[in-house]
Formats: C-alpha cells, structure tokens, sequence
C-alpha cells in the first residue's frame, strides 16, 4: 500500500451508534478520487467490539479494524499509527469527512515537499447556512494560513504524517486531547519539524449543537490554562482576551473568503461569547482535575 488511513474517533456520539460515524467516514473514504491503493486501519476501543456491523469487513476491503482496552483517543490513534504499514500516514477523527480530493491534494504535497513531515488543511462544519458558517470561522480559523505555506502546526483532526514523525512524537498524557496535541506540537516545533497548510484540502467536521460547543470550549479552556506560565485565578481573564482577540484577528483575515455580508451580525456574537465557555475547563485546569467532568472527548 502506498498509503494507510487511521480512523479513531475521538468524541462520544450522545448514546447514537457508533459505528453510523464510521459508516459515514469509510463512505468519504470510498468517495476519494485517490487512484492508488491504501489500507485503513480503524481503531476502536474494545467496548464497541460486540456491537460492530456484520457487513463491517465488506464495507471497505483494504481495512483492518484493531480493538484496545484504552479510552483516550490519543492512545488510539499512536496504536493504529503503529499498526499502519505505509510510509504515509493519514491520521482522521471519525467525525470529519474528507472532500473528494483530501488525500491525493495532501499526498501530493509530501512527495512534492520532501522537507515537509506533515500536512493538513481546512476544516469547516458546512456552507449551507449562516450559523454554520459563522461557528466554522470562530472556531476553525486558528490553523488556518487562507493560503498554501508553511505553518506552526498542522490540524488533529485530519493530517497525513510521514510514519517516522509519528513514532518520534506520540501524543503526550494529558487530561484532554486538546492539551495533548498542543503539548505534542511544541514538541515538533522545538525539534524544528517543517509542517505545512495546504487550503485545497478540506475536511466537513461534525458540528454538533450547543452541548458540543459546551465541551469543545471547556477542553480548549482547560489546554489553554494549562499551556499558560501562571496558572492563577487572575489569569483568567486575561487567556479568555487573549484567544478573544486572536479569533477576532482571524476572523477578520478570512471572513471575507468565507462568509456572507449578512453572516457577521452572528459571527460577532459568537465571537463575543463563545470563549466564554472556555471558563469552566480553566477552573478544571486550576484546579488540577483528572477528568473533565460530563465531557464526550477522549
């Protein structure tokens, strides 16, 4: 195989099915207008081993499922990068399904590219309605350069990875995988990893409703208060103004590229209450928690 896809699904589905996302991204696989080979490894924990579909194995040919007793989705994804056996490896949540041309736009970029180790793209939850639109550039901006170039970091939701990177750098325990990922990322950045942001190749995230912002917030809050050099109760305000200012920023990079006129009254109230909920998870952080209570992230 030239390429391996690993699948892990970092998020609980609120009592759904888990295997309708699996479904869902192995469709988005099958869809790929990639003309060679790849294997997917999908990673579950062993839990959903009993529920799985009888037709799983005919759903995708080239692709073997691995089940582990480990919950956090970033153990996950080292075991199923570990199990991949291609130099490249495309690392995807369940929940964002890749546009037709993901892989062979990122694949593209690594043999092009070879200073470059790893590669990702746009995320966004979808174009169809202004609310849509709005969340996806407050929330979705931050690694987002608006053109092709060399970036700080590359997107935990969708990357392609060269497979020596991912043995070198596996996640780091931490209480959340968005703390994790930033650890994981500084790391690269201080070993001088070349990563690059590539627009052409998208991926559709899930969005979710209110209680999934909820938790993305407090997990974000949570990393956010624990990457920063005082973690005191003063700081508090000032991290929520930092990241404020810097989605404001973003926002009015890219807003003309991807919103509507009639989009900003809703972007600019999601920008003035959205860090908000990030609250919560730096009051878990400050306080030391081991578990972010009432969270669907791994």
């Amino acid at each position: 195989m030239s390429l391996s896809v690993v699948v892990v699904s970092d998020h609980d589905d609120n009592g759904s099915s888990p295997w309708g996302t699996v479904r869902g991204m192995l469709g988005a696989l099958e869809q790929q207008d990639f003309s060679e080979p790849f294997e997917v490894v999908l990673v579950k924990n062993e839990r959903h081993r009993d529920s799985a579909p009888a037709d799983l194995a005919s759903l995708c040919p080239n692709m073997t499922v691995v089940y582990s007793p480990e919950v956090r989705s970033t153990k996950l994804k080292d075991l199923g990068a570990g199990q991949a056996s291609a130099d490249l490896v495309a690392v995807i949540d369940a929940d964002c399904l890749p546009e037709p041309g993901w892989l062979r736009i990122v694949t593209d970029v690594l043999r092009r590219r070879p200073e470059v180790s790893a590669v990702s793209g746009r995320t966004h939850y979808g174009r169809e309605t202004s609310y849509l639109r709005a969340l996806s550039l407050v929330d979705r901006s931050f690694d987002d350069l608006g053109e092709a170039g060399f970036t700080t970091e590359v997107s935990t939701n969708a990357a392609l990875y060269r497979r020596s990177l991912l043995t070198q750098f596996p996640y780091p325990h931490a209480v959340t995988p968005f703390h994790s990922a930033v650890l994981r990322m500084q790391a690269m950045s201080r070993a001088g990893i070349r990563l690059f942001f590539e627009p052409a190749a998208v991926v559709r995230h899930s969005p979710g409703g209110f209680r999934f912002m909820q938790d993305f917030r407090r997990n974000l809050g949570y990393a956010d208060m624990s990457c920063h050099p005082a973690r005191r109760l003063r700081s508090i305000p000032y991290i929520v103004w930092e990241r404020s200012q810097r989605e404001v920023h973003d926002c009015l990079r890219l807003g003309p590229r991807y919103l509507r006129w009639y989009d900003w009254p809703l972007t600019a109230l999601l920008l003035a209450t959205v860090p908000l909920l990030q609250i919560p998870g730096m009051l878990d952080a400050w306080r030391g928690v081991d578990e972010i209570p009432h969270t669907s992230f791994r």
